[in-house]
């Protein structure tokens, strides 16, 4: 297998790990920001004092937070995905109707990332949010992205990712993990059984383009196990996912 690292540079990874690091927290000083990268606090102190004068990262108080900046960065990359402003409103529809928190998802590089999340006052709060990168194998959202990908491709992000346990539900078996993505390409439903979250329920179906069948992501509800019962989890909410799933691929298609 091609080494995808060995060409890395050390300084561009620092960099980028004191960011997450400072992201991860909303703030943090040059101590918390070295304990987190692991990196000395010359070290931390250099690349703080070139991005502060780059403007991408600001003093705030006794630390340092990312700045606005950032933003400019960023800009247009959720516009470029038709599945952004195809499903927005229809994923604060499901979030309202179902009263959890619903979300569209892409699989980048062998990962399902958020491109829209919204939740009701009522839904459980969790770790998802708009940007968030999870394994494919063990969400709702990824297993439906995973079951339409062409199989080397699987295999690729299998070796690349592995299948990492999250919790005791977590499928782990490579064979195991197959059976699971045929079934969801027979009914176009993917479960999460608190596969990634421990009382977490998840519920999700493809959307692709219904001329040329390419897969252009996922949709997702998600909630705890004591409010979705078996009912809502194996009946209510997939048919609610695939009639809108339903609409969205017309609309996308044919505009």
């Amino acid at each position: 297998m091609v080494d995808r690292y060995k060409d890395r540079i050390k300084s561009i990874d620092t960099t980028l790990d004191i960011l997450e690091a400072i992201r991860h927290s909303g703030r943090g000083n040059i101590s918390e920001i070295s304990e987190r990268t692991g990196q000395t606090k010359s070290t931390v102190h250099r690349h703080l004092n070139t991005l502060r004068d780059r403007g991408y990262v600001v003093k705030d108080g006794n630390g340092y937070a990312i700045s606005l900046k950032m933003l400019r960065l960023s800009s247009g990359t959720l516009d470029r995905h038709i599945l952004y402003s195809a499903t927005k409103s229809v994923i604060n529809d499901l979030a309202e109707e179902t009263g959890e928190s619903a979300a569209t998802a892409v699989e980048e590089n062998g990962e399902a990332v958020y491109l829209y999340y919204n939740r009701t006052d009522q839904a459980i709060r969790t770790d998802a949010r708009v940007g968030i990168r999870l394994y494919l194998h063990c969400t709702g959202a990824g297993k439906a992205l995973l079951a339409h990908l062409p199989a080397d491709q699987v295999d690729a992000i299998i070796d690349d990712h592995g299948l990492p346990e999250k919790t005791s539900n977590t499928i782990t078996d490579r064979d195991t993990l197959e059976e699971e993505l045929q079934k969801v390409r027979n009914t176009g439903i993917a479960f999460d059984n608190e596969e990634r979250v421990d009382g977490m329920r998840g519920v999700a179906t493809p959307i692709q383009n219904r001329e040329t069948g390419e897969l252009l992501g996922a949709i997702t509800v998600a909630g705890p196990t004591r409010r979705i019962s078996d009912d809502r989890f194996r009946d209510e909410i997939p048919t609610l996912l695939k009639d809108t799933a339903k609409m969205v691929e017309v609309n996308i298609t044919y505009s």
